[in-house]
């Protein structure tokens, strides 16, 4: 198959769904197909203390960047926007060169470049949409559903990474969904990456990895871990993975008698599972999420869990096996008592840690993954675009 991949976020941009764009296109071109990523270029890059690599280079799939990919704000998270005057022009005319068979938007009510993906799609191919959020009933989303109806009938096969999608997009987009996960590249996060040797010091190292949006939870993390940090003596350290503009924000509310005990270790792109083999645990007091990368992550490296039960992580991960799950996700105070019962339970921590590996691996690696892809769409090519 021929399959064009239309998405507003890809690298240099981090996130889910860049993670989940790359590890699709890899997997379904090692499965043969013929793969192009139809991306933005991003205008300013984010810095990154690993930014001597860079992932797209040399992929076995073709990348092919239009028009300018601007940063904005949404859904309490930083977004990117990808705008071009000669925008659908453009896009019918890749798609129409490579005689695509599957076209494959991610987000596909998202303004400006996976809508026009869908409508720019010729009539000869499938499209497909992967819808990745979960958000909160608005009036924008009242005001804009009639229009995003137009666009989303128009989609041959509509996919959702987890059943918590579902409620968000029902009062406005009332169609059949099937359920296909983000995958995870489980060689790559793998318990065998090479840990920091600075940070294998003896303490106990709790991880937090994840952009600075007020959604992530980072404020709540730091309560948590100034709560263990009094109990437990400087036998602890945060490791804080990620950064944004909020940043001074977070720093300041780390109190002065423990500061050294947080090492703000910026933004990371390829080495995060190093920083997961690190940690002893990994935390994430996310307020909203749709399914958990980070999650995923941390467990294909063996790595418990303590998060908030949410409802995208609540289907990843089951309490007491892979993790603790805590409710709700703003308290501080049964996030710290969590990770004490951990740090007093090394061996917890080890079995944790092997269950979710056992589980990213048996259920969300990219081979699976990328098989039940293929598979979706054969079977819309079988029946016929349109059908």
């Amino acid at each position: 198959m021929r399959i064009a991949i239309v998405t507003d976020y890809y690298y240099p941009h981090l996130g889910g769904i860049t993670e989940h764009v790359h590890g699709q296109a890899t997997e379904l071109t090692r499965r043969g197909h013929e793969v192009t990523v139809v991306t933005g270029n991003v205008v300013r890059p984010p810095g990154i203390v690993d930014g001597e690599i860079h992932p797209e280079d040399g992929v076995p799939f073709e990348i092919v960047r239009v028009g300018a990919a601007l940063p904005g704000y949404g859904n309490a998270s930083q977004t990117y926007h990808v705008v071009d005057p000669l925008l659908r022009r453009k896009l019918r005319k890749i798609f129409q060169e490579r005689k695509v068979d599957v076209v494959h938007v991610h987000s596909p009510y998202s303004p400006i470049l996976p809508m026009l993906g869908v409508l720019a799609a010729p009539k000869t191919a499938v499209t497909v949409g992967t819808f990745h959020s979960v958000f909160p009933r608005t009036l924008g989303f009242d005001i804009a559903a009639p229009i995003l109806r137009r666009v989303i009938s128009r989609l041959d096969g509509k996919i959702v990474v987890s059943e918590a999608c579902i409620g968000s997009l029902a009062p406005y987009l009332p169609y059949e969904y099937t359920v296909i996960p983000n995958g995870i590249d489980d060689r790559h996060f793998s318990p065998e990456a090479d840990p920091i040797p600075e940070l294998r010091d003896g303490k106990t190292n709790i991880l937090f990895l994840g952009r600075f949006d007020p959604r992530n939870g980072l404020d709540t993390m730091i309560g948590a871990f100034t709560e263990v940090r009094r109990r437990v003596g400087p036998e602890v350290r945060l490791i804080v993975v990620g950064d944004g503009p909020l940043r001074s924000r977070y720093q300041k509310l780390v109190p002065d008698d423990i500061a050294g005990d947080v090492h703000w270790a910026g933004r990371v792109n390829w080495n995060r599972p190093r920083y997961y083999a690190t940690a002893d645990i990994h935390c994430t007091p996310c307020q909203r999420a749709s399914f958990g990368m980070v999650l995923l992550e941390a467990m294909s490296c063996g790595r418990p869990v303590v998060a908030s039960r949410i409802s995208g992580f609540q289907l990843l991960m089951e309490h007491g096996k892979q993790g603790l799950l805590i409710s709700p996700a703003e308290n501080v105070e049964r996030f710290a008592e969590s990770l004490m019962y951990l740090i007093e339970r090394p061996e917890e921590r080890e079995r944790m840690g092997r269950e979710g590996r056992k589980t990213a691996v048996s259920e969300y690696a990219w081979t699976k993954v990328a098989a039940q892809l293929e598979e979706y769409y054969l079977g819309l090519l079988e029946k016929g675009p349109g059908a």
